[in-house]
């Protein structure tokens, strides 16, 4: 499986097979088996509560974590790990690689447009007027669709060549932007890759705990990139990359 996509800004496809990472997402998936947490300190410090992998079989249901290998400057292996969206209500935990976006200008921006969303649901359910009761609507999706335009705003993608871009630039899908878009473990990994200067090798993703409402994804088993949310934006992400490096498969 691999993760590919179209980038607008060199008019080219980009590809990055998973080329041997499969060992480096079963090695991810023993560690949550045996230690049901993602803490990767597990064994040798107190585990963080917030971190056990309960959360995962309960209501919340599983999600999504990746791997990527890469090459280092020096000829090093690293392995850069990641979870799809947010943990437990945790954007950033150590040995992750963090949202592309700053989670604490996230809060700031949707803290008071939330809470006048959530008031105006109630004034819905509590109204008897249809008249009123559409016009509360009305208003309340212009807030949410002013809320996530400032959201993506937020975001910064960073490419094997250099380049910077806004979630809004780089997306070459039809229609709107999906909610969630560059929160996947891919958009991620490459983007943490690209800011710490390493090539990358190979990418493998997994899905983890209980299996989603739809019956799409089960425990255990290697997905590729999903295609409405990511890969719009991976074309742009993988740009810089040309070809599989040497000594891994095409």
């Amino acid at each position: 499986m691999a993760c590919r996509g179209f980038c607008r800004a060199c008019g080219r496809d980009h590809l990055l097979r998973d080329s041997g990472t499969h060992r480096h997402a079963l090695a991810l998936m023993e560690h949550l088996r045996r230690h049901r947490s993602i803490d990767l300190s597990a064994g040798t410090t107190q585990p963080d509560t917030r971190l056990g992998t309960d959360w995962l079989y309960g209501d919340a249901r599983g999600k999504m974590f990746g791997v990527l290998e890469c090459r280092d400057g020096d000829g090093s292996i690293v392995v850069l790990r990641a979870f799809s969206g947010q943990y437990n209500g945790l954007w950033e935990i150590d040995g992750w690689a963090p949202p592309v976006f700053d989670y604490r200008q996230l809060e700031e921006i949707s803290h008071a447009t939330e809470r006048e969303i959530k008031r105006l649901g109630r004034e819905m359910a509590a109204t008897g007027s249809p008249v009123q009761r559409l016009e509360l609507q009305r208003h309340r999706r212009q807030l949410s669709q002013r809320l996530m335009i400032q959201i993506h705003s937020l975001y910064r993608l960073r490419n094997f060549r250099g380049e910077v871009s806004s979630l809004h630039d780089a997306f070459t899908g039809s229609g709107g932007i999906p909610t969630g878009s560059g929160d996947c473990c891919a958009p991620k990994l490459l983007n943490h890759a690209a800011r710490l200067g390493l090539t990358p090798l190979g990418m493998a993703e997994f899905f983890w705990g209980r299996g989603n409402r739809s019956g799409g994804r089960e425990e255990g088993r290697i997905y590729p990139s999903c295609h409405e949310k990511c890969a719009p934006i991976l074309g742009f992400l993988l740009c810089g990359l040309e070809g599989p490096s040497p000594g891994h498969a095409a």
